[in-house]
C-alpha cells in the first residue's frame, strides 16, 4: 500500500448509513418542501427522474450537471427547488446516517502518513451536497485532495469510464489505487481486483444480487488494521 493513493466510496463507507432509510427520508422530505410551496410533486419527480438518468447515461461528452440541466430543461424551476432544498431541508435525511469512528480513524491515519486521499463517491449530487454528507461522516471536505462531484465528471458509477476519469485528472495509474466501497453492484461490477487493489467494507454492505466478489471483505476496523500493518 506504499505510496498509493486511496480512493474511498463515501455512503455506506465512510459514511455509515442505512440506505432504504436515507431514500425514504430523502424522498418523502422533498415531497413534504414541494407541498408546502404548492409545487406539483408528480411533475417535480418525472423530471427529476429524467435528470438523474441522463446521470446515468452520460457518456462523456458533457458534465453530468449539464446532462441533469438539459433533460430538465421542460421544468425550468427545478434545479432552484433542488438547490434550495438541499440548503433548507436535505438535513433531514441525517437521521439515516452516523458517524464510523474507524472512517475517521483511517481518514486521521492516512493524512497523518502522507497518503493522498480521494473521495470517489457517485457524481450524482452538486459538490456542496457531498460536502454537507462528508460532515455528517465526521469528517472535513480538506480531507480529500480530490472529490466527485456532478461538476467535475461526465460519467457515474458502477461505469468504468468513472473512475479512469479520475484517473486521467490525477495522473494516475490503476496500479497506484487502493479502492474500497461497500456497494458490490455500485463500486465493484466493472472496476476488479485486476484494476484496482480493491477491498469491501461490510460495515454497511450491499449485495442485493448476492454476488460472490473475489475480493478481500473487511470492516472498516479491520480494514484500519490492514492498513496499519501494510502500510
Amino acid at each position: 500500500m506504499k505510496n498509493k493513493t486511496f480512493f474511498c466510496d463515501l455512503d455506506g463507507t465512510l459514511l455509515g448509513m442505512n440506505q432504504d432509510q436515507f431514500l425514504a427520508i430523502y424522498f418523502t422530505s422533498i415531497k413534504d418542501y414541494l407541498v408546502a410551496l404548492k409545487h406539483d410533486p408528480q411533475v417535480f419527480f418525472y423530471y427529476l427522474d429524467k435528470g438523474i438518468k441522463a446521470m446515468l447515461n452520460n457518456t462523456g461528452e458533457m458534465t453530468n450537471e449539464a446532462a441533469f440541466i438539459n433533460a430538465t430543461a421542460g421544468y425550468k424551476d427545478l434545479l432552484n427547488l433542488m438547490l434550495d432544498y438541499y440548503q433548507k431541508d436535505f438535513i433531514k435525511a441525517k437521521a439515516s446516517c452516523y458517524i464510523n469512528p474507524a472512517s475517521v480513524a483511517l481518514i486521521k491515519y492516512l493524512k497523518e502518513n502522507n497518503y493522498k486521499i480521494v473521495l470517489a463517491t457517485n457524481p450524482l449530487f452538486p459538490r456542496f451536497v457531498t460536502e454537507m454528507r462528508v460532515k455528517w461522516a465526521g469528517l472535513c471536505p480538506s480531507d480529500f485532495s480530490y472529490i466527485t462531484s456532478y461538476e467535475n465528471s461526465s460519467y457515474t458509477k458502477p461505469k468504468k469510464e468513472y473512475y479512469f476519469e479520475i484517473l486521467s485528472n490525477l495522473n494516475l495509474k490503476p496500479n497506484e489505487v487502493v479502492y474500497i466501497g461497500n456497494d458490490v453492484d455500485d463500486d465493484f461490477r466493472e472496476i476488479k481486483n485486476d484494476t484496482f487493489e480493491s477491498y469491501l467494507i461490510t460495515d454497511c454492505l450491499i449485495n442485493k444480487k448476492e454476488v460472490d466478489l473475489k475480493i478481500p471483505q473487511m470492516s472498516m476496523q479491520e480494514f484500519l488494521a490492514y492498513v496499519k500493518e501494510n502500510a
